[in-house]
């Protein structure tokens, strides 16, 4: 009797073509084969891989005239990329029916067959690109499921009339947030939806703190300095960045000797630059660059005693979960995701604010500031929560609990 052979998962990344997500942090498809890493998607790849299972990643290229194939270096999945375009329309639902129709069905079709993928699993659900992919994995008889990564809001009157009937066909979705769950809950209750809360994976062994001394000296910080870090995209509205320059000018007046490190590159990066200089606030340092060198941001991350982070949308943010896997404690907004994170309130090594409460962010800065105790009380119960909850171990055998069903046929 022969053995069924391990699962091959094809993982579709958001977007209409991949240079969506590439063209705002300076990256094209071979840097993101070569210097990507992290990140919800390649920890996908790493729980998957865990399990002995193979993953490929497909996506949508407008600077490709015939399908590639890389590899990634990091996890050594394939990334198959194939001839795409943008969906541009004043109209949504022109728009949302020009994505599912310009979906390249054809080059998709070929390659889950070539590669013998025997699961689908697509991000975001709230996308036309969905809607598209559920039909040719049920043409193909594969199932398929569904990451949550914030987008929340059906973008089309046709995206409405369809997504009943594509979520249908969904094995499950893969959802993070309690926010999300309850408005699927309202918006599909008719749908029978398959829900799992599992969140994105994080490689705990990997990152882990090194000497906060040897990191310090490194970046020329001073060894008795308050450190407050952020890193990311540089987005302003979505990632609340003027929510922390205005709570970090109030901080940074009773804590003059602090500094605030930011490490991030976005489309926002001009506006941010111009902020900065406008805020008066003392202590900032910002590296302008999108990293995708690992070591170099735990080191950053060693060199801290605080993380924060005051987005207003998220979805289920990696950043935050770096910083409690290096020990820190966070303080965070309620966007989207996080609440979920720090279900536990300090237990899990964070305080939480609400959205655009300055003041609320910079006394959550100072309560940590003036108490050391506490900071390295909530900073051991970050690292405690990373490794109960997130690291891959744990997620992937939640995801492997969840898509057996589906092979199994229940």
């Amino acid at each position: 009797m022969t053995s069924r052979a391990p699962p091959k998962v094809a993982i579709f990344p958001w977007g209409d073509v991949v240079e969506e997500f590439l063209d705002p942090i300076g990256l094209d498809l071979d840097a993101f084969a070569q210097r990507m890493t992290g990140g919800w998607l390649f920890g996908y790849v790493a729980a998957f891989q865990s399990l002995g299972w193979d993953a490929v990643i497909l996506c949508a290229s407008e600077r490709l005239t015939t399908p590639r194939c890389l590899t990634h270096a990091g996890t050594g999945a394939a990334i198959w990329a194939v001839p795409g375009r943008r969906s541009i329309a004043r109209r949504d639902s022109i728009k949302s029916a020009r994505q599912i129709l310009r979906t390249p069905w054809r080059a998709f079709r070929r390659i889950l067959r070539s590669e013998g993928c025997s699961i689908v699993l697509v991000q975001e659900y709230e996308y036309a690109r969905f809607d598209a992919l559920a039909v040719l994995a049920r043409l193909l008889g594969l199932p398929v499921f569904a990451t949550f990564q914030g987008g929340d809001l059906t973008l089309s009157p046709l995206e409405a009339r369809i997504r009943p009937w594509t979520l249908r066909l969904a094995q499950g979705l893969i959802v993070p947030s309690t926010r999300e769950r309850e408005r699927l809950a309202r918006t599909y209750k008719a749908s029978n939806l398959r829900i799992a809360d599992i969140p994105n994976p994080i490689d705990a062994d990997e990152w882990r703190a090194s000497s906060r001394s040897e990191c310090r000296s490194e970046w020329g910080l001073p060894e008795q300095d308050l450190v407050v870090v952020n890193h990311g995209r540089i987005d302003m509205y979505r990632k609340g960045l003027d929510v922390l320059l205005a709570a970090w000018s109030a901080f940074s007046d009773s804590h003059p000797t602090a500094r605030l490190l930011i490490l991030g590159s976005g489309p926002d990066q001009a506006a941010f630059g111009e902020a900065i200089g406008g805020s008066g606030a003392k202590g900032i340092i910002w590296e302008n660059a999108y990293s995708t060198d690992r070591p170099r941001l735990r080191r950053w991350l060693s060199a801290a005693d605080i993380y924060v982070t005051t987005s207003r949308v998220e979805g289920m943010p990696v950043a935050p979960l770096e910083a409690m896997a290096c020990g820190l404690p966070v303080v965070a907004s309620r966007a989207h995701g996080l609440p979920d994170i720090f279900r536990d309130g300090e237990a899990s090594g964070g305080i939480l604010v609400d959205c655009e409460d300055t003041a609320g962010v910079a006394n959550a800065l100072s309560r940590l500031a003036d108490a050391p105790k506490l900071c390295a009380e909530l900073g051991r119960a970050a690292r405690a929560c990373i490794e109960t909850r997130f690291a891959i171990p744990v997620v992937a055998g939640a995801l492997s609990r969840l898509m057996a069903k589906s092979r199994s046929g229940t």
